[in-house]
């Protein structure tokens, strides 16, 4: 079955959001997980919500100071 094609800054978009939200992938994802779209939806929403830990990490640290 061909994928329908979904731009790359949609897919950013919705990742990113969802992370933010709190969803996991599973909640959030539109798109089939052996789809192009389903794929770099996981690594940009993994990539983001790494990023949000990191970033409330060094706040947590710089907060103790």
């Amino acid at each position: 079955m061909p994928f329908s094609v979904t731009p790359l800054a949609t897919i950013e978009r919705e990742a990113k959001a969802a992370a933010e939200r709190g969803e996991t992938p599973n909640e959030a994802c539109r798109y089939p997980f052996d789809d192009p779209a389903g794929q770099a939806f996981v690594r940009i929403y993994n990539e983001h919500r790494d990023a949000l830990r990191v970033r409330a990490a060094q706040h947590t640290s710089e907060s103790s100071l």
